[in-house]
């Protein structure tokens, strides 16, 4: 059995601060591939809706997630990236099918 998760983290950011959002996340990119566990840590822009700001993560497994989710750059990287935000974002643990 794979106990690896994915996670398809999605959030939108306010109008006109879609680069700064990005700019933040892109602070934590090498830390948080650096981590142990982690798979896979992708930002990647949505080609229709700048605003539209997505993370593919893969981690070996949930303790490792869990383990990123305490982490102290991403609790820096939520409480500067929330105010820029418009609504809550959406995290969408996944797994492989096929």
């Amino acid at each position: 059995m794979n106990d690896t998760v994915m996670v398809i983290a999605e959030s939108n950011a306010v109008e006109g601060k879609a680069d700064q959002v990005r700019s933040l996340v892109e602070s934590v990119v090498e830390r948080t591939r650096a981590e142990d566990g982690c798979l896979r840590y992708e930002l990647l822009r949505d080609l229709d809706d700048d605003h539209h700001i997505i993370l593919i993560e893969e981690w070996r497994d949930q303790a490792a997630l869990d383990a990123h989710l305490a982490s102290e750059h991403l609790i820096t990287l939520f409480q500067e990236m929330m105010p820029l935000l418009a609504g809550e974002g959406r995290g969408t643990r996944v797994a492989r099918v096929a």
